[in-house]
């Protein structure tokens, strides 16, 4: 649930989650699996003139070395394909760029495509894996922008949200020879061509949950034009040389002083076990664990996000993870105590769509 609240016009180039964690390897070593959902609660067909991307940086400067951009044509026939470019170097961040075409002709949608290199490519309506109760992420994010303590517990008990809602997918497992043994950096954008700028824009950018949604970039003391637009090289802008005590500025500063107010409110940021002298602190931490906003991943590990428990291992179809970032806000223990739905358990491992009606 990244992106269910910051709703563009355009909801089929909606970012609802980005998800990184092991595949099924082979015996030829580990695949990661590098997914989007798109298309919140009713899944609609892919925009046929949009990108999307899975973007990888595998040697730790937050700047993309492999982008897998995928587009929807429509055939002669009226039917809509899947298409996948893998661009790499210079032209990964290039969106006037193009790469090699790993997509067979006239790929299907909606079913599993062998493409080269050994990558598995699925995009498809699918059921919404990841699970909240939107009661919560409203209260905190309520409670960011006004610097009040939320009430959690008064909301609970707690029902899936997206129970039997549906989403767009776009998922690859990708060998470890493409993306390396060592840990990588995983997100994932939309993006729209403005005819009257005669450019691509970036609509919506996603890794760890609920970053845009928690935080009003846009309007707030960050005072950046546009987050979404925006690549994780510019995250840590504005954090100053003491973190824990100086003024700092841009969606670092942001981030720290929202978490720091809500903590403060709450008398929680002295409370084990991540015990800080000032809500300040807290926030410095917290802002550090969160940004930049990228899924950190070592293939063949099992994915886990859990920052407040010290884990950032991808971010599996499981986990709760809307309950894993309100941690980080309020500086509390907090499950919603809601159970993931099904799964598979092979590629594309994210469920077949619920039943229409």
């Amino acid at each position: 649930m990244s992106h269910h609240f910051d709703y563009p016009t355009d909801e089929t180039l909606d970012i609802t989650d980005a998800y990184c964690f092991a595949g099924a390897g082979d015996r030829h070593g580990p695949r990661t699996v590098f997914g989007v959902n798109t298309s919140p609660l009713n899944g609609n067909p892919w925009n046929s003139t949009g990108y999307y991307e899975l973007k990888i940086d595998t040697d730790g400067d937050y700047v993309e070395d492999i982008t897998f951009r995928a587009t929807f044509p429509i055939g002669a026939d009226g039917a809509q394909y899947v298409q996948v470019e893998q661009l790499t170097g210079a032209a990964a961040t290039n969106r006037k760029a193009s790469g090699r075409i790993i997509t067979p002709p006239n790929a299907p949608v909606g079913e599993v495509v062998e493409c080269l290199h050994g990558i598995k490519l699925f995009a498809g309506p699918r059921r919404d894996p990841f699970y909240n109760f939107i009661p919560l992420p409203v209260a905190t994010t309520k409670a960011l922008a006004t610097g009040t303590f939320p009430d959690l517990e008064a909301l609970l008990p707690a029902s899936d949200s997206f129970g039997n809602t549906s989403v767009r997918s776009y998922v690859l497992e990708v060998p470890v020879e493409i993306t390396g043994r060592g840990r990588v950096h995983f997100w994932a954008t939309t993006a729209y061509f403005d005819t009257g700028h005669n450019t691509w824009v970036q609509l919506q950018r996603a890794a760890k949950p609920n970053m845009t949604t928690f935080f009003d970039f846009a309007g707030g003391s960050a005072k950046v034009a546009d987050y979404n637009a925006s690549a994780p090289t510019i995250d840590l802008v504005g954090r100053p040389a003491h973190p824990a005590t100086d003024p700092a500025s841009g969606i670092w500063g942001q981030v720290r002083d929202d978490i720091a107010a809500v903590v403060e409110a709450g008398g929680t940021y002295g409370q084990p076990p991540h015990r800080f002298p000032t809500a300040r602190a807290y926030g410095a931490w917290a802002a550090d664990k969160l940004l930049p906003n990228v899924l950190k991943f070592t293939p063949g590990t099992v994915a886990f996000w859990d920052p407040w428990c010290d884990v950032q291992n991808g971010k599996g179809l499981s986990e709760d993870i809307a309950s894993n970032i309100i941690k980080m806000v309020v500086n509390q223990d907090f499950s919603s105590g809601l159970e993931p739905g099904p799964l598979l358990d092979h590629f594309p491992y994210v469920s077949p769509p619920p039943p229409a009606g």
